[in-house]
């Protein structure tokens, strides 16, 4: 345990990491901006690409009063709710549910870091562990579904290049297997695959 604890600490305090207020905008950019239920869609009501059950059970997690969640004062969170927040709410939902749960901070490359936790957001929560069994199996770990150190370590050991683009290919074939599971889903298909092409339009960043 005590080694576990020094090696966050250290890589903790690497100057090269990666950086969440730079990934934001990115994230924003491919998820959009508008309150959307869309036909077929299993996160159901949307707005800043969270979804109503992601946006409630956020609400009734918060040590704080459900308040600033009830936008229309209603005293209950609903769907009209998550239409009415604004950008700055959803950004500590990114940051906490998704952002941390993949202990972005801690992975040097912008590139590796932004494009595994995209996955975890577009992907869905309910596949968070497959999909971090899968970035362990890119670099070459035991495959838990956690990000410790190992895995970590891995990643920023390995080519980051290779890693981004073998992580292309999983998202790729998780999405063909998706659809061919559940045909409803093949009219998304061509707008994930055009989110895979604007992250690479990011620039890899090393």
């Amino acid at each position: 345990m005590f080694k576990y604890i020094i090696f966050f600490l250290l890589i903790s305090f690497r100057s090269v990491s990666a950086d969440f207020e730079k990934f934001f905008p990115h994230l924003i950019r491919v998820e959009g901006i508008f309150f959307t239920v869309t036909q077929y869609d299993a996160g159901g009501a949307t707005k800043f690409g969270v979804t109503y059950s992601v946006y409630k059970t956020w609400c009734n997690g918060k040590i704080i009063e459900v308040a600033p969640c009830d936008k229309d004062n209603d005293g209950k969170v609903t769907t009209n709710d998550l239409r009415l927040t604004v950008l700055q709410d959803v950004k500590p939902i990114y940051k906490t549910q998704f952002w941390d749960v993949c202990k972005a901070d801690m992975i040097h490359s912008q590139a590796v870091a932004e494009l595994l936790v995209d996955m975890v957001v577009n992907c869905g929560v309910g596949y968070d562990r497959r999909h971090i069994k899968a970035m362990q199996r890119i670099v070459g770990v035991s495959q838990d579904g956690k990000i410790g150190p190992k895995t970590l370590n891995a990643i920023n050991q390995g080519n980051s290049l290779k890693i981004y683009n073998d992580l292309v290919k999983y998202r790729k074939s998780f999405y063909k297997k998706l659809t061919l599971k559940k045909r409803s889903q093949k009219k998304f298909l061509k707008g994930w695959y055009k989110r895979l092409s604007i992250y690479k339009g990011f620039g890899f960043r090393d």
